[in-house]
């Protein structure tokens, strides 16, 4: 490294005597934005400590290491909170959490007046897209703000046999989709606006399964794998965009939402404690033009930093800046005097939320970081990074200290009113009606809890958690009552804790024993009245078991939890389609739609509704879209045919009737379209021997129409 700064010395002086090009010109320019194309990427569950750029060397990542050797890279980076959706909020927002709202995951969302940084760029003329990999990430927690295309479609198999949790899709799907766009925009082109493109990876997070080759060469430590995997998806995107001139020109940052504990402390993933093993991310700034040399950085440095660094480097002024609560690097990028650094803050309540345990919260300095717990922590980062050795009887008058600065910040950012996203549609009368009667008996918050330090450690309840996610795992091997069994031996131990009725009524809903799943879906609502995913669960095991009207309180109930459920107005409108109610079901379907637009489902659903209902030129756009959107079935074509045929597309309507039948052979009602429509386009033999064909298949429909073939 220092040869080369040597090897670069004079050219780089010459740099800074030169007038400045616009990215670092001393003086921004008023009311304008640079024209350089901004890349960030965030790669889930990825700790620092894992790459080869950071001094790890059991894993291969050219790319990422490439990306460091032409740039900043901080050598101490640190997330707010180890969950995907709060630290996402928090880079995209530059705020902390106990200011944004978005603490955990059971969130209704993001707040509608938390500004994104997305919207910024908007704002400033950039063509913004959004590509992520994970459903905790999906559009209706309100990350999609301010761009242009946010590309979060997930497999729809997924929908109907994952958790929402659980639902991904692997980087290179992902990276495709990104160089997609980037064709299709021209982004190299000359004169094309400049774009912004968030990208974000999923693959380290748990399960560890990357693939072939990786999967072999990291036999015995496939977390390594899949970050190898993630680096090799980088490489083929960075590859492309050598190609179009766009790497070059780009200012590209790459980070983690958090890492991942691997079994320190007793953890196995993350969001339980805040030891830097999940804390501690990648953090690199790679400029245009490769402008400076190389550095490292070694103040400690936050993930709630990175909005404001880069409109400060691209030189943008916007209103988003008045809300950040992060501070800009750029000078430390750029080389120039920086003041000295604040401490880092972390927590989780990730404990206290799903749990009733204390929540945790945390202060960093380069040296140490204090832990605010029942049982405080103090550790010198320094001589002991694996947190093992706790000093907090040992060196009090540091602890108390640390604590200070600690209160000091969630005082500073702690706002008077908290941000919420809003409640849903109100609650009728009838609907609470109808949720009483049916054993919701208080739609109210829980009765409020004592302080923090007076609730359990999380540190004493660690094998209780481990506990829990073993009978997780074993679910998710559909052993379902081995994990009902260690269920229940921690139920009886503590009543209170409401996450284990939910497990029980999702393991009875995978067996499709509905009434026991109903059973325990609202014994946990009656221990968290607003868990939002027990209110769907026992919406679905009504719906499931054919008792739709009792599963609408239900899910005007989750509505009212997060307005933004798209899951949960599509089976609105398949309950108020099955009770007659097409003008009401019309209503539930746009609206799952107008929230998430490539929901295929919900599209697919609209357009056989609006069929039905013979208004056929209506029905044709969202039909299409829903074969566009894929997966196409027989039912979809049937009735895409049907729209074809009634208005004046006889030949677009006989090839979907003809594809209906070659996806299932055996489906009488599509063949005898088919066989209609020969009729109608004047080929009558072929009509003639699709009908055939369907009296040696359904006797009874064959003879119910046998006239009109004769």
């Amino acid at each position: 490294m220092m040869m080369r700064l040597l090897r670069r010395a004079p050219a780089l002086l010459a740099f800074l005597l030169l007038p400045a090009p616009a990215l670092f010109c001393q003086a921004p320019k008023p009311q304008t934005s640079s024209r350089t194309p901004v890349l960030l990427i965030t790669i889930d569950t990825l700790r620092a400590d894992h790459l080869q750029c950071y001094g790890y060397k059991d894993v291969q990542t050219p790319a990422i290491d490439a990306l460091a050797a032409r740039g900043t890279l901080f050598e101490h980076a640190y997330s707010e909170v180890p969950l995907t959706l709060p630290s996402h909020t928090a880079i995209l927002s530059g705020t902390y959490p106990m200011w944004n709202g978005v603490r955990t995951f059971d969130t209704a969302g993001v707040p509608p007046n938390v500004g994104l940084l997305s919207q910024a760029f908007e704002r400033h003329g950039y063509r913004t897209a959004a590509f992520v990999s994970s459903f905790v990430l999906d559009r209706s927690w309100g990350l999609d703000r301010g761009f242009e295309t946010y590309d979060d479609r997930f497999a729809t198999k997924q929908y109907e046999t994952r958790n929402p949790g659980d639902i991904e899709r692997r980087g290179d799907k992902t990276v495709d989709h990104v160089i997609a766009w980037l064709q299709s925009v021209h982004a190299a082109a000359p004169g094309s606006p400049p774009f912004f493109i968030w990208l974000h990876l999923y693959d380290p997070h748990s399960p560890y399964d990357p693939p072939q080759p990786f999967h072999s060469e990291y036999a015995g430590h496939l977390y390594d794998g899949e970050i190898a995997f993630t680096s090799a998806q980088l490489g083929r995107l960075f590859a492309f965009m050598r190609k179009r001139g766009l790497y070059r020109r780009s200012l590209i940052v790459l980070t983690a939402d958090h890492g991942e504990s691997l079994g320190q402390h007793g953890e196995a993933e993350h969001g339980f404690f805040i030891y830097t093993a999940t804390l501690h991310v990648p953090l690199i700034f790679k400029l245009p033009e490769d402008a400076l040399a190389p550095q490292k950085v070694n103040a400690p440095v936050e993930l709630v930093d990175i909005a404001p660094t880069i409109l400060d480097l691209l030189h943008i002024r916007d209103p988003l800046t008045q809300q950040f609560q992060g501070v800009s690097l750029a000078s430390r990028i750029l080389k120039r005097a920086s003041s000295p650094r604040r401490p880092a803050y972390a927590e989780t309540y990730y404990p206290f939320d799903s749990f009733g345990w204390s929540p945790l919260r945390s202060i960093l300095t380069r040296r140490y970081q204090f832990i605010s717990a029942p049982h405080p922590e103090l550790y010198n980062l320094i001589k002991d990074p694996g947190e093992l050795d706790n000093l907090y009887n040992k060196d009090r008058a540091l602890a108390d200290a640390l604590r200070s600065r600690l209160v000091d910040v969630e005082r500073e950012y702690t706002p008077r009113e908290a941000m919420t996203a809003g409640a849903g549609p109100a609650l009728s009368e009838a609907t609470l009606a109808k949720l009483k009667s049916l054993g919701y008996l208080a739609y109210s918050a829980p009765a409020p809890l004592s302080s923090p330090e007076s609730l359990p450690d999380p540190k004493s309840e660690i094998h209780v958690y481990n506990t829990i996610l073993h009978a997780q795992d074993l679910s998710a091997l559909g052993r379902y009552h081995q994990a009902d069994a260690i269920l229940k031996g921690i139920q009886q131990k503590d009543p209170s804790l409401y996450l284990v009725p939910f497990m029980q009524a999702e393991n009875a809903s995978r067996m499709r024993n509905w009434p026991e799943a109903e059973r325990q879906f609202v014994a946990c609502l009656k221990l968290n009245p607003h868990f939002e995913n027990a209110m769907m669960g026992v919406a679905r095991a009504y719906f499931s078991a054919g008792e739709g009207l009792k599963a609408e309180p239900w899910l005007k109930l989750a509505l009212h939890e997060k307005p933004s459920n798209f899951l949960a107005y599509y089976m609105l409108g398949l309950i108020a389609e099955r009770s007659g109610r097409k003008d009401e079901a019309l209503a539930q379907l746009k609206k799952s739609i107008q929230v998430k637009s490539d929901y295929e489902p919900a599209e697919e659903a609209l357009g056989i509704l609006l069929v039905e209902m013979q208004r056929y030129a209506e029905a044709l756009g969202p039909l299409e879209r829903a074969r566009s959107l894929g997966p196409v079935g027989a039912h979809l074509e049937n009735f895409l045919g049907t729209a074809y045929s009634n208005t004046n597309q006889l030949a677009r309507g006989a090839a979907s009737y003809a594809e209906a039948v070659r996806l299932d052979p055996q489906y009488g009602a599509a063949r005898l379209n088919l066989a209609f429509a020969y009729l109608k386009m004047g080929k009558r033999s072929q009509g003639i021997a699709e009908f055939q064909e369907l009296c040696r298949q359904n006797p009874s429909l064959c003879q119910q129409y046998r006239s009109y073939f004769q």
